[in-house]
């Protein structure tokens, strides 16, 4: 099944255009595909879960449109796309009780103590969007990410950051942090293939093979 397409056809497709436009410029770990694959695993994981579709298919799409200005001003991007969801779901007439949901999704995806996700949907979103961190595209986006940054991409110096510490400190430990049996369930493939990945990296890069 297309999930990306069942997700964006479900969609007003003016404000799918106009949330797009909020990703021009942006590097390649956080772009427009990004927000493409978190949507598709959001339909995907909200079909298994019963999430409502329409108000996690809104959040998804509009989660990330504010990491441009967060580049500018260093705010939150969560906070800053929950402010622009507003105005952009007002102006498609949505109601205020549904802007006030699809708010509540976009914070949440950003895990902080003070907010964790509660609902059926925020925990989609949360999750979706971490395994978009790991497996085949979470190798892929850590070495991106890392070349946006111009870090190396081996280094035998604690202090430089590399993919190898950002799996190390970070993507190893994502698949413990979800909340819902769906994504716990993908994130199990996805993190054997990036063990694996980094395994043979640290192999390769010893000559060892």
């Amino acid at each position: 099944m297309d999930y990306r397409k069942a997700c964006l056809d479900r969609l007003p497709q003016g404000l799918v255009e106009v949330a797009r436009s909020h990703f021009d410029g942006q590097d390649p770990a956080h772009d427009w595909q990004h927000n493409l694959r978190v949507m598709a695993m959001c339909e995907r994981i909200g079909r298994e879960e019963g999430a409502d579709l329409m108000i996690l298919g809104l959040g998804a799409l509009l989660h990330d449109v504010g990491r441009a200005e967060e580049r500018r001003t260093g705010e939150c991007h969560a906070q800053i796309s929950a402010r622009s969801a507003e105005v952009l779901l007002r102006e498609e007439g949505l109601s205020d009780s549904i802007i006030t949901r699809v708010q509540a999704v976009i914070l949440a995806h950003r895990f902080r103590k003070d907010r964790p996700p509660v609902t059926i949907e925020e925990k989609v979103l949360f999750d979706a969007d971490k395994l978009d961190s790991i497996g085949a595209i979470g190798v892929a986006r850590a070495f991106a990410y890392s070349g946006v940054l111009g870090q190396v991409i081996q280094s035998d110096q604690e202090e430089q950051h590399t993919p190898l510490k950002e799996y190390e400190w970070k993507l190893q430990r994502i698949k413990d942090r979800l909340f819902t049996q769906t994504a716990r369930d993908i994130a199990l493939e996805r993190h054997r293939f990036m063990t694996m990945f980094f395994e043979q990296w640290k192999e390769e890069v010893q000559g060892n093979r």
